[in-house]
């Protein structure tokens, strides 16, 4: 206890550990606090975390955090004068039910034994938040709360409790209905493994190049493709899969002057080879499976319709932890700045190895679940291969310099208006919604903290599928973006993102945005188009 000014003070520190099965506690504290007291209300002077209070300090009494299944420690450094107490809270300090308490009081759940409430009698008590606690926190219509137990109707505050949500089973019950415009389709080019976009360009010979996931592009000229590759990586590429693969050669892009300099961008799933100049830590004796790399071509002197391979510019190189959830697409935006789109680094829920606790597309300090923007002209990078825009979101600040977006799950298919430029994504999504976001520079899109607009709880390897919940597993951090569209599993499993029509032949569609999905089969073809 201290005394100032004849005023006592006290200071609590509260702590959240991560439990195992094996021990008690298996890391340092995830999260701090410090409660400063003085009989008439507790004071929040200091956080390590948003997620622990995200609002401006000192607070006075403030609404507390808890997570489901979280471990919490009280260093109380006055326990004496001011005993701590978890609630049921009422509006009225008579109402209060104490659950667990501080000192000689008993309260009604310290002998559960899944809540593993302990006192050392020295200032110091510990508690497990668990769905019981929670159940008897809410019980009769009380509120989850603290108090002090000798002040209690001036020391006192609420907790927000997260990850008690309920499963959502149907997100979305509207079915999509058949629209009344009727399209026709047009063959291109046949005979491909799988066709994953195409280029045109500004070269005014009429071509088109169509990329193929084998790691062919090739060139149609008048209608026909011409027999010979006008670029063939397949030597490059991780063995793919026959069955289903989500690797290959997954970005092709033509840079804005390919008329004058005739350089051709490619985003390749290669075996691990050179150091990456973005990694992350895999568990021992667990390899990456393969490393996505930025590679820059030129078009030979001697033949215009084929690329010279002996003009390959390795730009950036990442190490990917597994198979799927590349994202690969690359687009020049109307900036001239060359914009590349990776997954959240594959398996599911964005847990795994190679994923962080609380997924990768979150941190902005990983490059995984994100949109880069890269001056391929410039050579300010790390490894002096590219430019960073001076203007990216996270130039001079914490984060990634190459990041322009976060908070993606799978985006593999992007584009931009030509009229307007704005930027729309089709973000693959888990195991319930498929959305559309329009994007702009430094926009959180909230994966794995929600799914489309729903909130998501990526489960455990243990209770199955992560799924879209009612409420957040953790709290949310401000200025989480939504879809401008989404839909759920009825309707489809895999968003294929496209554009905005701008064309003349069909009115009907001009201005809107067309998109494609996969379909609700792997084996039976079911795929569609969407406005």
């Amino acid at each position: 206890m201290t005394i100032k000014g004849g005023v006592c003070l006290v200071a609590w520190v509260l702590t959240t550990w991560c439990l195992t099965l094996s021990s008690g506690f298996a890391q340092a504290p995830d999260f701090q606090w410090t409660f400063t007291g003085d009989g008439l209300v507790w004071t929040v002077t200091s956080v390590s975390s948003t997620k622990v209070y995200a609002g401006a300090l000192p607070a006075n009494n403030p609404t507390i955090n808890l997570i489901v299944g979280k471990r919490y420690r009280v260093n109380n450094l006055a326990s004496l004068s001011h005993p701590f107490q978890v609630l049921a809270k009422s509006s009225s300090v008579l109402s209060d039910v104490v659950l667990l308490s501080e000192g000689g009081t008993v309260g009604s759940l310290e002998s559960d034994p899944a809540v593993a409430w302990t006192d050392n009698g020295a200032g110091q008590t510990q508690f497990t938040v668990t769905p019981a606690l929670v159940a008897a926190m809410n019980a009769s219509g009380l509120i989850p709360g603290y108090r002090c137990e000798l002040h209690p109707a001036t020391m006192r505050g609420n907790f927000a409790i997260f990850g008690n949500g309920t499963k959502i089973a149907n997100p979305i019950a509207a079915r999509i209905a058949k629209g009344s415009i009727t399209i026709g389709l047009q063959t291109i080019a046949d005979r491909l493994a799988s066709p994953l976009g195409m280029a045109v360009p500004n070269d005014r010979t009429g071509r088109l190049f169509i990329y193929d996931q084998d790691g062919r592009a090739w060139v149609i000229q008048n209608g026909a493709r011409l027999p010979t590759p006008f670029l063939d990586v397949r030597s490059r590429l991780v063995t793919l899969m026959t069955a289903y693969d989500e690797r290959g050669l997954l970005g092709f892009a033509l840079h804005p002057s390919f008329a004058v300099n005739h350089k051709v961008y490619t985003y390749t799933s290669e075996p691990r080879g050179p150091a990456a100049d973005f990694t992350t830590t895999m568990p021992v004796g667990v390899a990456f499976d393969h490393q996505s790399v930025i590679a820059e071509w030129r078009v030979s002197n001697s033949n215009p319709n084929v690329i010279d391979p002996a003009t390959r510019r390795e730009l950036l190189r990442i190490d990917k932890p597994e198979f799927n959830h590349n994202g690969g697409q690359l687009h020049f935006g109307p900036d001239g700045f060359l914009y590349i789109s990776l997954g959240d680094g594959g398996a599911g829920d964005d847990q795994g190895p190679g994923h962080i606790p609380d997924g990768n597309a979150q941190d902005i300090n990983r490059i995984y679940g994100k949109l880069l923007r890269i001056n391929v002209d410039g050579t300010n990078s790390a490894n002096g291969k590219y430019g960073i825009p001076a203007d990216n979101p996270f130039v001079g600040r914490a984060g990634i310099d190459e990041i322009f977006a976060y908070g993606l799950r799978n985006p593999y298919a992007f584009s931009f208006d030509r009229v307007g430029g704005g930027l729309y994504v089709g973000d693959a999504g888990q195991n319930f919604i498929e959305e559309v976001d329009l994007v702009t520079k430094g926009g959180n899109y909230g994966w794995r903290l929600k799914e489309g607009s729903f909130f998501f709880d990526p489960a455990t390897s243990a209770s199955g599928d992560g799924f879209v919940t009612t409420v957040p597993v953790t709290p949310l951090p401000s200025g989480l973006i939504n879809p401008i569209a989404q839909y759920d599993h009825d309707d489809g499993h895999v968003i294929v993102g496209g554009f905005v029509y701008r064309g003349a032949t069909i009115p009907a569609l001009s201005g809107r945005y067309v998109t494609g999905d996969f379909g609700t089969s792997f084996t039976v073809p079911s795929g569609r188009l969407s406005i």
